[in-house]
């Protein structure tokens, strides 16, 4: 899962590094880049969520089959909204160096983690 999201995250950058000429081709490359990422950040959020001491207190009522509904639920809603605020200017950096992809990845989960674990367990 590792070198493929490396890939796949080298990739986008190079797609967003060739075509960011007009505002149509940038948007399009923020929607390529959003389908590239989603398992990136679908796998950080469910790191994250482990590591939560919310989420074990949370969780810890739940029967095995509500815990992993719950998460795959949150998960799904993080990548869906964890790009929101992310630049082609933050995709770019982030492809110079690993700690500032895996920066931008953590900051994009944590930014919509709360809010979209507000939303499932409602």
């Amino acid at each position: 899962m590792k070198s493929s999201s490396i890939f796949s995250f080298n990739l986008i950058v190079a797609v967003l590094t060739v075509g960011l000429s007009s505002a149509a081709m940038a948007e399009k490359s923020q929607s390529l880049s959003q389908k590239m990422l989603k398992p990136v950040i679908e796998y950080q959020c469910g790191q994250e969520l482990n590591a939560s001491k919310v989420w074990k207190g949370a969780s810890m009522f739940m029967s095995a089959a509500q815990k992993k509904d719950n998460q795959t639920a949150i998960c799904q809603c993080v990548s869906e909204h964890a790009m929101d605020e992310m630049t082609a200017k933050d995709l770019m950096t982030a492809a110079v160096s690993e700690s500032e992809k895996n920066k931008l990845i953590s900051k994009a989960v944590l930014n919509s983690l709360r809010g979209c674990a507000q939303q499932a367990l409602n």
